[in-house]
């Protein structure tokens, strides 16, 4: 009997561990004018009073992304039942990329006289500004239970969502 209640405690100890709302898969395609956008950044924003949790995915080669959550309770592949704003932010690689030798991120740096700039050059934001901010893309999703799939279609004339 007592081992019983020893297995019980145990069992109940070991699921009981994963707190916080379950999260469900969540996947899709992220492209603009037709073709896949490798390494966009896609961004899962709970919508104000909703019961999302904010999540990101990473788009492979062919635009697919996989969504992770990012509160600590509740890591794990997709996110939490709810609503979502979208953004979506994407960086074009130049070919005389020089930010990934100096660890450098910003436009230029300035001697340590002072007198002269050395240029430090990195990727290029490549989409219209309105879509990198969940607020302003016009993108949503609903997050249900089970497999979920959405599917971004950008457009590279995109100036904005109307409110």
């Amino acid at each position: 009997m007592m081992l019983r209640v020893a297995v019980s405690i145990c069992l109940l100890a070991i699921v009981g561990c994963k707190s916080g709302p379950s999260v469900s898969p969540v996947t899709g395609k992220v492209t603009m004018d037709g073709a896949p956008l490798a390494g966009a950044i896609v961004t899962f924003s709970p919508v104000k009073g909703g019961t999302g949790s904010a999540a990101v995915g990473t788009a492979d080669v062919n635009g697919t992304y996989t969504l992770t959550d990012m509160k600590s309770t509740n890591i794990g592949r997709g996110a939490v039942a709810g609503d979502y704003n979208v953004g979506i932010v994407w960086f074009k690689p130049e070919a005389n990329d020089t930010s990934r030798n100096s660890g450098e991120s910003v436009a230029g740096t300035m001697s340590a006289d002072k007198t002269s700039a050395t240029a430090i050059s990195g990727p290029k934001l490549a989409l219209p500004v309105p879509y990198q901010n969940p607020e302003t893309s016009g993108l949503k999703a609903t997050v249900k239970a089970g497999n979920n799939n959405f599917d971004f279609l950008l457009d590279s004339k995109f100036k904005g969502a109307a409110k």
